[in-house]
């Protein structure tokens, strides 16, 4: 392929052989034929110089927004090439990394790097990657597709937030067969063991102690476990750009905290749908639909039309509406507790009383405060409230 500098040479050519044709000047003739004459020697050297290259790229492919990205690209070498030109594409073309390779001997290897901007939540693409090479002159170029293209997911902020403290509720041996049961210092007896240094003395099972001389500990099992359903309100006319991006941050701080506790949490969007795949994945599965959602679906709550109920509820809200608390009380069982985190400012005075439910919690997200602080201060005013109501979990099996 021919660049500007050899397109303007061509010009420059014709220019002056037209100018010697009229001038009858035949230096000037002269002139245009050598410059014909270089464009081709560098067409020829081009071709003759086409890299024999293996390249391959080094790259995380889930990110987290606000983490830098960091693309390795690593060629070797099957014979001798010249300078390249390194030109790899980002985010569908819109922008690009281009770098520049020395020289390199059969056999040898180079590795170049270079970073992406990961200020936006987002799929992308990286790739393909080209190795271009010119002559001397830059005159000619001759690209090479080295590198197809590879997937970045970036995921939404992860924020270090205290997860909902358990309500009871869940058999987990019937319903949850694949969630393992939590050792705690409340629930069923599990086994005995003997005292380790910070123990709870309140738990010293004392025929035992009296009978081998030495501490021996009561552990016990959490058997019944609520599941934590996280609603994400993506109604477009209850967000600004903004507040979205808030309520999308704090789902996906909420439900990282949870699955880190090892509970059942299901993430349901205010369309009704359920997002991430069950299982030992669910966490990347809702953290990669989460990395692209963006505000759809009616502007109601149609969560509320399905079937879906839970002990505890957290509902990620924006721009609150005249039925709303009655459309999220339909998604909690007599007794549960929810709990609504208002990422516009005019939400925080939403009204949710209800009988049927334990007090709602309101946590402010889009004030002058971090969304960490309030967040974490409400669950330690909620964990007093969660152990005083032993009555909504319900008699053992």
């Amino acid at each position: 392929m021919i660049t500007r500098r050899g397109w303007a040479l061509i010009g420059s050519a014709i220019g002056l052989f037209v100018a010697g044709r009229i001038l009858g000047l035949v230096q000037l003739a002269v002139l245009a034929l050598v410059a014909l004459l270089t464009l081709i020697v560098a067409a020829v050297w081009v071709r003759m110089s086409v890299p024999r290259l293996v390249a391959r790229r080094e790259l995380k492919e889930r990110l987290q927004v606000g983490v830098q990205g960091r693309v390795d690209i690593v060629v070797h070498a099957m014979g001798a090439t010249a300078t390249l030109a390194v030109n790899d594409a980002f985010d569908g073309g819109r922008r690009a990394a281009r770098l520049l390779l020395a020289p390199l001997h059969a056999g040898e290897e180079a590795r170049a790097a270079y970073r992406f901007p990961t200020d936006r939540r987002g799929r992308y693409e990286v790739g393909p990657l080209r190795v271009s090479v010119t002559d001397p002159f830059a005159l000619v170029q001759r690209t090479r597709f080295v590198l197809g293209t590879e997937e970045v997911i970036v995921y939404p902020r992860v924020r270090e937030v205290l997860p909902p403290p358990e309500m009871g509720g869940l058999d987990l041996d019937r319903e949850q067969p694949n969630v393992r049961s939590r050792i705690e210092p409340s629930g069923e007896f599990h086994t005995l063991r003997e005292y380790t240094p910070g123990d709870d003395l309140r738990h010293v099972h004392w025929k035992s102690t009296a009978r081998r001389g030495h501490l021996m500990m009561r552990q016990n099992e959490a058997r019944r476990r609520t599941p934590v359903l996280v609603l994400l309100d993506v109604r477009p006319g209850s967000h600004d750009r903004a507040s979205f991006e808030r309520a999308v941050e704090a789902c996906a701080s909420i439900v990282t905290a949870i699955e880190r506790a090892d509970r059942p949490v299901e993430v349901m969007l205010s369309t009704g749908q359920m997002i991430g795949t069950p299982g030992r994945r669910h966490l990347g599965t809702v953290m990669d639909e989460l990395a692209v959602v963006e505000p759809h679906g009616p502007e109601r709550i149609a969560a509320s039309d399905t079937r879906r109920r839970t002990g505890a509820l957290v509902a990620i809200v924006g721009r609150v509406q005249a039925n709303d608390a009655a459309a999220l009380g339909v998604l909690v069982r007599d007794g549960g507790q929810l709990t609504a985190v208002a990422c516009m400012p005019e939400s925080t005075n939403l009204s949710l009383r209800s009988r049927r439910l334990r007090r709602p919690l309101i946590v402010a997200n889009g004030t002058e405060r971090p969304f960490t602080e309030t967040w974490n201060e409400a669950v330690v005013r909620w964990q007093p409230r969660a152990h005083r109501s032993p009555s909504t979990s319900p008699a053992p099996a």
